[in-house]
């Protein structure tokens, strides 16, 4: 690895590890059956048991945020763009901007369109257009950033549950007439639940003198006139109510956390950073955006330019845009979005748990391909979680030639149970024979890879300097 190859990179991977200890990151509702008062975190079935993880979505969410935090990006905030024809919302959609809103550019988009890659009928003030301009094309960006689950590394062992009652003084008499008009209801009632009426209007099904005489009753919170006005009626159906009793019973309540650490990986397309295809049906930016940019430069053409004009077909397939200093935005961006990473923080239940999801373990380096490497390099062990050596030294030895910058691995002090053993890493590995030689402080002739430890943050940092 030469000191300029870094200007081949194509994309950054990595994986890193969250101590989530006494943590509920990412709920899945409510159980059921016994487990209907407890709040169940996100699981998954390894054949025997229930893993914990956090969903991709969840954890994109909480990076995307904590990336806007971090560069004073403008948030691409979701706004409605359809409704159906009852008026209700059914489509959502941020800036679709990636020229101004950075997230858009890293994270991606869809807007899809009504009649996708039919033929439309030109406007007769239109000029002429050219084919790829004449069909229905939706707006989309596959997004150059992509992210496995965060996963337990545990799969027993993990869980913990918090309970707690809600003890209560007082109670809403409405309500209560309600809830036990409900319970008649359901005790005398033959026909299929009705949940869409209110209790008011099903009583009118057993006359509407007696409904007004019930109403009377709980108008004026009397309670015991309400329970014999009801029991009389379900003693006429051969029926039986149970009433509620204790008005202001305490209201259990349970959360379901883990104990363990969660592991997530993630690759960046950088070379996608900053550069909009629209090329047939689906467009990237916009045509009435892109005119505006190209008139502000902020955006070039560049669908005639060597790389492109060969895959446009000399722009006949549609048009390619790339932002004006190209390499310093995506250097910019994609080095704020690897800092937000070092320091991710949000998750659900933070009030009741409060977990630092700020990785504890970071590896990271610079690729001229697009594999997600780093993977499954994380294991649980007694003495804490373990970075896998000998699987990591093979993915080293196996990618030497498209690895174009140190492989950074970012580590807190005292997290990993094998910590000495990763510290060790650190220097020049020689590819010898397609096997590894090192440590050695100095780089020595032929093909090598380094090794650097350091804190996440500085992981971070550093991989964001080597980009070009």
């Amino acid at each position: 690895m030469s000191a300029d190859t870094h200007a081949n990179l194509t994309h950054i991977a990595g994986t890193f590890l969250i101590h989530a200890a006494g943590a509920c990151l990412n709920g899945a509702a409510l159980g059921e059956g016994e487990d209907r008062n407890v709040s169940l975190p996100k699981m998954f079935s390894d054949g025997r048991n229930q893993v914990p993880y956090v969903s991709a979505q969840a954890w994109r969410r909480w990076l995307r945020t904590t990336a806007i935090q971090e560069g004073s990006w403008p948030a691409s905030e979701l706004q409605a763009i359809g409704w159906n024809s009852k008026g209700n919302v059914n489509k959502v959609a941020g800036q679709l901007n990636p020229v101004e809103f950075p997230e858009d550019d890293i994270f991606g988009y869809m807007r899809a369109q009504a009649g996708h890659d039919r033929r439309r009928v030109a406007d007769e003030n239109e000029d002429e257009q050219s084919e790829c301009d004449t069909k229905t094309r939706s707006v989309m960006r596959a997004s150059p950033f992509a992210a496995s689950l965060l996963v337990s590394l545990r799969s027993t062992g993990w869980r913990g549950e918090d309970e707690g009652f809600v003890h209560l003084t007082r109670y809403d008499p409405e309500a209560l007439a309600e809830a036990q008009i409900e319970r008649f209801l359901r005790s005398t009632s033959k026909e299929k639940y009705e949940s869409k009426k209110d209790v008011w209007r099903r009583l009118e099904n057993f006359g509407k003198e007696w409904a007004a005489e019930v109403r009377s009753a709980a108008a004026e919170s009397n309670f015991e006139k309400l329970r014999e006005i009801l029991s009389a009626k379900a003693n006429e159906k051969g029926n039986e109510v149970i009433f509620i009793g204790n008005a202001t019973s305490s209201l259990p309540y349970a959360t379901r956390f883990y104990n363990t650490h969660l592991q997530g990986v993630f690759c960046l397309d950088y070379s996608r950073l900053g550069v909009f295809w629209n090329l047939g049906d689906r467009v990237e930016l916009e045509e009435t955006q892109a005119r505006k940019f190209l008139e502000k430069k902020l955006i070039l053409d560049v669908t005639c330019e060597q790389g492109y004009k060969v895959l446009t077909q000399n722009g006949r397939l549609g048009r390619v845009y790339r932002m004006f200093d190209i390499g310093e935005v995506r250097k910019k961006r994609a080095g704020i979005l690897l800092k937000a990473i070092a320091v991710l923080r949000g998750g659900a239940n933070q009030a009741q748990f409060g977990t630092d999801i700020a990785p504890k373990a970071l590896v990271l380096a610079g690729l001229t391909c697009g594999n997600p490497i780093f993977n499954q390099l994380f294991e649980d062990g007694d003495r804490g979680p373990k970075l896998k050596i000998e699987p990591l030294k093979e993915i080293i030895r196996d990618y030497a030639s498209r690895i174009v910058t140190p492989v950074l691995i970012g580590l807190r002090s005292g997290y990993l149970g094998n910590e000495t053993d990763v510290r060790g890493l650190s220097g020049w590995w020689k590819l010898k024979q397609e096997a590894l030689e090192g440590p050695s402080t100095s780089r020595a002739e032929g093909e090598s890879i380094e090794v650097r430890v350091m804190t996440p943050v500085e992981a971070a940092r550093h991989i964001g300097e080597c980009l070009p």
